[in-house]
């Protein structure tokens, strides 16, 4: 078998695509940045959102409710190409073949036209970490938006007739499509909001969500230069209606609530403080009666002092607006 020039496949040639020998080593192909393909004057979001506005969408969308925008083709050539799928996969964070039932698993990059042909949905996690300019985007989009949270893009490349099955996902889902066409159903209202895991993927004993039937669902056809943004939490399916090339733009809230940002806050204030860093009173099991007075003691002393930091904080509208701005960078660097 021989391999197949990836600069040259169309994505349309699906019978190309699923007969590629794609080598580890993608990196041989080095990534280079023509002039022409530098980042636009504005914003990588406000490119990708056009016509809409960043505050619009800030304003009536983002994490409330479904959005669909209607674009043309090559309108995120700026960012992503269909060309650049298959070049340093193995940079990436890790690469998952998906089948009906949302079941997959982890492959190597060399594995991906064997699960093609056998149906499956490649989806590849952290590309930002494999191309310069969506690592650039993710980090100016956070900015911009004063994302506490964590900004990251993923690539699926789904068959005719494949892709996700019905679930929910712990993060904002913003689908950019880059190359063919796909079907999509969804809720208008999250099953719940802002959760912690995937649908399906919640730990022993946590209540599980019952998948509202199809037909309850909106449907829309995604093509190249479409947006979908789906707030987290929202129940979705996906199906590639042609060969589809989709680049997806998450926002996890995971370790970025308001209660996970208050705590930032705090370990900010507080870690320089000797008294938050000493450990709890230790006592031998024999003379451990109930809560030793010395624990509560000290547990009741740093309560109050909790509580006084927190009133402190909330009245103070430059120390909190300085903390916020430190929640926000944080980890900015990444």
């Amino acid at each position: 078998m021989t391999s197949t020039p990836v600069r040259r496949v169309p994505l349309s040639q699906a019978r190309d695509y699923t007969r590629l020998k794609i080598r580890h080593k993608a990196a041989e192909r080095p990534t280079r940045t023509s002039p022409g393909s530098r980042m636009p004057t504005a914003s990588a979001l406000q490119r990708i959102l056009a016509p809409l506005s960043v505050d619009d969408f800030v304003d009536k969308y983002f994490q409330r409710k479904p959005l669909k925008l209607t674009g043309k083709p090559g309108k995120f050539d700026f960012l992503f190409r269909e060309s650049d799928f298959l070049a340093n996969l193995d940079r990436v964070k890790h690469i998952r073949a998906v089948f009906p039932q949302n079941r997959q698993a982890r492959i190597q990059p060399q594995e991906i036209a064997d699960m093609m042909d056998a149906g499956a949905t490649i989806c590849v996690t952290g590309m930002e970490r494999a191309y310069s300019k969506l690592r650039q985007a993710a980090r100016r989009i956070r900015a911009e938006l004063n994302y506490a949270g964590e900004v990251s893009f993923r690539a699926y490349l789904s068959p005719p007739g494949s892709g996700f099955d019905l679930h929910f996902d712990a993060r904002v889902a913003t689908t950019l499509q880059i190359a063919g066409t796909k079907r999509w159903w969804f809720s208008t209202e999250p099953a719940v909001p802002f959760p912690v895991y995937n649908s399906g993927r919640e730990p022993s004993g946590l209540r599980r969500y019952k998948a509202p039937p199809l037909e309850k669902l909106r449907s829309v056809l995604l093509r190249p230069g479409d947006v979908l943004c789906l707030p987290a939490g929202v129940w979705h399916r996906a199906k590639g209606s042609t060969m589809s090339l989709a680049l997806n733009m998450a926002f996890d809230h995971k370790g970025a609530g308001v209660f996970d940002s208050i705590v930032t806050m705090l370990q900010q204030r507080l870690t320089d403080d000797a008294g938050w860093r000493e450990p709890l009173p230790v006592f031998a099991n024999g003379k451990r009666q109930g809560l030793p007075e010395p624990v509560a003691g000290m547990l009741r002393k740093r309560i109050d002092a909790l509580q006084a930091e927190l009133q402190e904080l909330r009245q103070d509208e430059a120390k909190l607006t300085r903390a916020w701005r430190m929640a926000v960078r944080a980890d900015v660097r990444k």
